[in-house]
């Protein structure tokens, strides 16, 4: 009885000992995400590098400032990003259409010294054929 009590006690110290490195270890460190690295605070840049690399993807407005919009985007296949919400710079010469809050888009942008820039910003909408597509999905779930 004596030695399980012990055995109990030494296995729960060793928990308790590991479990410091074991968070550290599996923390969401972003720094081996391509192009992550470069993004302390997430600061943008109003600048355009002309070489710079163009990605492109789509997502949602989630709030908009006089500089910068906030996206939560899909994956972005070529940083290896998953999806998730960021802050991007706006151009400074107003290159880009009006944007509202809620509205999903696709974009482009691209990396500048101190973050990333939209390059470009178009709304969706929903096309005919997604729109039949649609309304064949609700008839055939029986639906309408």
């Amino acid at each position: 009885m004596f030695n399980a009590i012990r055995s109990a006690a030494a296995c729960a110290l060793l928990v308790v000992a590991t479990f410091p490195a074991f968070s550290a270890e599996t923390s969401h460190d972003m720094s081996s995400m391509k192009g992550m690295s470069d993004m302390p605070g997430m600061a943008m840049s109003s600048e355009a590098s002309p070489s710079a690399q163009v990605y492109k993807t789509e997502g949602v407005v989630k709030k908009i400032t006089a500089d910068t919009v906030s996206i939560a985007h899909h994956p972005v296949a070529g940083l290896g990003w998953p999806a998730m919400t960021m802050t991007f710079a706006l151009p400074k010469d107003g290159s880009l259409p009006a944007l509202a809050v809620g509205e999903k888009i696709a974009f482009s942008f691209a990396q500048h010294a101190a973050g990333y820039q939209l390059v470009s910003a178009t709304p969706l909408k929903i096309t005919e054929v997604a729109m039949k597509r649609h309304t064949l999905s609700l008839w055939l779930s029986g639906c309408c």
